[in-house]
């Protein structure tokens, strides 16, 4: 049986021990050895991406609050973490799949459904008060008051972009 080499993603936890996550092997996880989850990164081996594994279920937050967060975020003994742009944060989305709109057997946990997060994406109708956001309950991808309060799911490596505004 052909088995595609394990793929080390662009940013790298220096000697991390990558897991392979059997229900869906599109994913690798960093046990941080904490016993919690929130400490916890995730590999999508499709982009290269690293994501929290588990973001901050009661953290709603402005935009510009959102970005002072990523700022002293500590996830998998790491800083360096950000906002994710738009396009990467639909990378994770299954469009036949909803509440959540994750791919079958992901490895996430408490990702809430019931509102959107943010993405550093400046939304279009509002410049430059607005920015994109995504909902992993409902599939709704909108422009968001950089005022409102919004979930926040944080990722390393990739490319991402300066925030202007």
């Amino acid at each position: 049986m052909y088995r595609r080499p394990f793929i080390r993603p662009l940013w790298d936890i220096t000697e991390a021990d990558w897991q392979d996550w059997s229900p869906n092997p599109r994913f690798a996880v960093f046990d941080a050895g904490t016993g919690t989850p929130t400490d916890d990164a995730v590999l999508d081996k499709e982009t290269g991406l690293v994501w929290e594994r588990s973001p901050a279920m009661d953290k709603k937050a402005s935009w510009n609050a959102a970005i002072v967060y990523s700022y002293t975020k500590v996830v998998g003994h790491r800083k360096g973490w950000r906002l994710p742009t738009i396009e990467e944060l639909l990378s994770l989305v299954d469009p036949a799949k909803n509440n959540p709109t994750l791919p079958t057997g992901h490895p996430f946990v408490n990702i809430q459904t019931d509102y959107f997060y943010w993405s550093c994406t400046l939304g279009m109708s509002n410049l430059p008060s607005d920015a994109w956001g995504y909902n992993f309950g409902n599939g709704d991808t909108s422009n968001v008051a950089k005022t409102a309060p919004v979930y926040v799911w944080l990722v390393r490596g990739g490319f991402g972009h300066d925030y202007p505004y």
